[in-house]
């Protein structure tokens, strides 16, 4: 069965890259393949709590992150030195996920059979 990887790196906004990815993932779930979410950098905002999105004049896409177990999307990961370095904890975040260091990004990234990045 083939593993696809969807690498989140980008903020939730300022672009549309978040809200493509959850359509992407919940399209492609319907297939059933092995999937695997990481949230790495500035994407492991997509998942912060509160985010105060009407102050940027911009909707609030992180309850669009919710309907992933509906669709049983659940290997979840973030980067924990991302985390970190932006003062979060997994606390922060609206879904539960396995928290990787460098080296298991790293294993998880060549064990994949293909990477769609956003």
């Amino acid at each position: 069965m083939t593993h696809l990887l969807f690498h989140l790196r980008k903020p939730p906004h300022g672009s549309s890259a978040g809200e493509e990815a959850v359509e992407a993932i919940l399209a492609t779930s319907v297939f059933e393949p092995t999937l695997t979410v990481l949230f790495e950098g500035d994407g492991v905002l997509q998942l912060l709590a509160r985010q105060q999105a009407g102050a940027l004049g911009v909707r609030d896409v992180a309850a669009n992150w919710t309907a992933l177990p509906v669709y049983e999307v659940e290997d979840l990961r973030v980067h924990e030195p991302s985390l970190r370095q932006r003062g979060l904890s997994p606390a922060d975040l609206i879904l539960d996920v396995t928290l990787i260091d460098d080296a298991q990004m790293t294993a998880l990234i060549a064990q994949v059979d293909q990477i769609l990045a956003f």
